[in-house]
């Protein structure tokens, strides 16, 4: 086997990696994802080359943009792409909204289509051959739907992780353990040492003292998210905190594309660990439609804006984008309000910046450019969909015959230093470059 790695080598984001039996030919593809920050940037694999190099099969780990947003650039009729049920029905949603707010149309709505018309679905464990690999998805904790990819062909076999969370949430149960594989393909988003995420018990009473300060002076709390996945997870969150008394009965606005994927995390509960759809089968409440979940009517978001003390859940995670930027401008001025992070907050995003201490921020909207003074406090709270540097490594001593590793997906210097600490332990560990191919 030859592996490539046309994307996600040594950075967060435009995961790509390549399988193949022979030089100069790719019998596999692993995501086909973007890299968000002040600009785009695309993996190093071309439509062009893909044809040249006669790859036919794409296998996506999860909908996300960072592993699946490259997609409508490159489909063709001559793919096929392979995934969960889950994972095509997001796909739907996040593509279809990608396409919507590109500022330079490179794909229509007719790339879209032709993505989810070429998607095979495949379940868990089941067994599928492409180019003679024998291939299986197995549950990566990250998201609903998520996969990690395992290949076998002859004596070789190949473990690529994607992004995986070895906990439990309050939707999902943590990724499979104990798998097979000579050589793994894992990421490091939460590699470094001091990335030790707080256990779920700590965040929400981090969270909830937070959200009762905020409320009790009349502010307003953001809460900006990924549309899929961390999005789900705090409001399911916030829904337990009120039903059991721990934060005052406010509203909570859902903006951006969280409520339509509340929707499809709905229709897809059987992904779901099987708690949760038994708290849906045998009671009357559904977690998934609380009362106190409501929506903006307005396009300047000036009804919630103008309401009282409120939480705010709403896209983009990162505030790259969407309705999130609309709140945030009205609300970093007064320090009655709080934002408040969940997730990892890319290198040049505005949420980097905020994390970081910035105290006076530029947006650029319609070619001009605005300075927003930020007096509300910023926390940054890991309701990580990621395992960190401990869940990690539980994760790797409990791959069986496993030889050589592969870190990818994570700033370089958490990997390098992660490597260092692995290579003490007898394995044969690689950070791999943009663009650098090994045999395996």
């Amino acid at each position: 086997m030859i592996v490539g790695f046309k994307g996600c080598a040594r950075e967060v984001g435009r995961s790509m990696i390549t399988l193949g039996s022979m030089k100069n030919k790719i019998d596999i593809v692993m995501d086909a994802g973007i890299k968000l920050g002040e600009s785009i940037e695309y993996p190093t694999l071309s439509k062009e080359q893909l044809i040249k190099m006669h790859a036919r099969d794409i296998i996506i780990t999860h909908a996300h943009l960072d592993h699946a947003g490259y997609l409508p650039h490159i489909i063709s009729n001559r793919l096929n792409i392979h995934a969960t049920k889950p994972t095509r029905d997001l796909m739907q949603l996040l593509l279809s909204d990608y396409q919507r707010l590109q500022k330079n149309k490179s794909f229509s709505s007719k790339e879209v289509t032709l993505v989810l018309s070429r998607l095979k679905q495949h379940e868990y464990n089941d067994r599928f051959v492409v180019k003679g690999y024998n291939i299986s998805l197995h549950d990566a904790g990250h998201i609903i739907g998520s996969s990690m990819i395992r290949a076998k062909k002859g004596n070789r076999t190949l473990l690529y992780t994607g992004d995986i969370n070895d906990r439990e949430s309050r939707l999902l149960s943590g990724c499979e353990m104990g798998l097979s594989a000579q050589t793994l393909i894992i990421e490091g988003t939460y590699s470094g040492k001091k990335d030790m995420l707080s256990s779920m018990k700590k965040a929400s009473k981090q969270l909830v003292e937070i959200i009762n300060s905020v409320l009790s002076r009349n502010g307003k709390v953001l809460i900006p998210s990924f549309a899929i996945g961390r999005g789900q997870e705090i409001l399911m969150l916030l829904n337990d905190f009120i039903s059991s008394g721990a934060i005052p009965k406010v509203p909570i606005y859902v903006d951006g594309m969280i409520k339509k994927a509340l929707k499809i995390y709905r229709y897809n509960v059987i992904y779901a660990k099987r708690e949760l759809q038994l708290r849906i089968l045998m009671s009357d409440e559904d977690p998934f439609k609380s009362p106190y979940f409501k929506v903006s009517r307005k396009k300047n978001k000036s009804d919630v804006l103008k309401s009282g003390p409120c939480i705010i859940v709403t896209t983009s995670g990162m505030l790259t984008g969407g309705p999130g930027i609309i709140y945030f401008k009205s609300l970093a001025s007064d320090p009655k309000n709080a934002l408040i992070f969940i997730g990892y907050q890319a290198q040049g995003t505005l949420g980097r910046k905020l994390v970081d201490g910035e105290k006076e921020v530029w947006l650029r909207e319609n070619g001009k450019e605005e300075s927003i003074k930020v007096n509300m406090p910023i926390y940054n709270i890991h309701l990580s969909a990621h395992a960190d540097h401990q869940g990690l490594i539980r994760f790797i001593k409990k791959i069986k015959h496993l030889k050589t590793i592969f870190l990818v997906h994570g700033e370089e210097k958490k990997l390098l230093e992660f490597a260092e600490y692995l290579n003490t332990h007898k394995y044969d560990v690689r950070v791999p470059k943009l663009g650098e191919e090994f045999k395996i």
